[in-house]
């Protein structure tokens, strides 16, 4: 990990070693968007983008971290959000192309449950508006960071978690694909070829 680690780090990887037995399996379609030049089956799959340059739940260098929507519209918010913290305009963030994606994992940590984030010590407010990309800008680790390590840690396969952007359209899915094992797998769709 190339920042500093989260002064709550140890706290959290604890109660995550708690929460881990809320784990479920999960199965669906989940929607990720990506300029042209991402936008590759295996790019849109591998995490290494959000590796390299950190995200919401993994700090730069830490972990490889798919991110994706239950729904296509978070999909389109949240890269844009994100294309602006970077001071792009959106005319220049564009083309996007959308790919769905079928995800099917043993390992699903739903951070959406007030249960588990109450067993964590964690407030749903906490994940909503940590400005992890400020963090990263300090070369610190942020607080949704450390739970993404945490998790991580401990074996999660994903995360289920509200949109910081748009919460009424839908989740964000954040699939962990160094934990993935059969008979885990997480797919691009593809599009039916016509006769």
């Amino acid at each position: 990990m190339w920042v500093q680690e989260h002064p709550q780090y140890g706290r959290l990887l604890n109660s995550m070693r708690t929460i881990v037995l809320r784990v479920r399996s999960w199965s669906g379609i989940v929607y990720r968007s990506a300029p042209p030049k991402w936008s590759r089956g295996r790019d849109m799959l591998s995490g290494l983008g959000s590796m390299k340059a950190g995200a919401r739940f993994n700090a730069p260098g830490s972990f490889p971290a798919v991110y994706a929507s239950t729904t296509p519209e978070p999909a389109m918010v949240e890269t844009l959000a994100y294309q602006r913290r970077a001071g792009l305009p959106v005319e220049h963030a564009l083309p996007l192309v959308f790919k769905a994606m079928f995800v099917e994992v043993e390992r699903l940590l739903d951070l959406t449950d007030t249960a588990a984030l109450l067993e964590a010590g964690v407030a749903t407010d906490e994940l909503r508006d940590d400005a992890w990309w400020l963090s990263r800008s300090r070369h610190q680790e942020s607080f949704t960071q450390a739970i993404g390590r945490a998790a991580h840690a401990c074996g999660v396969q994903a995360l289920r978690v509200v949109s910081a952007h748009t919460p009424s359209l839908g989740e964000n899915l954040v699939v962990l694909p160094g934990n993935i094992r059969p008979p885990s797998f997480l797919k691009v769709l593809r599009r039916p070829r016509r006769s």
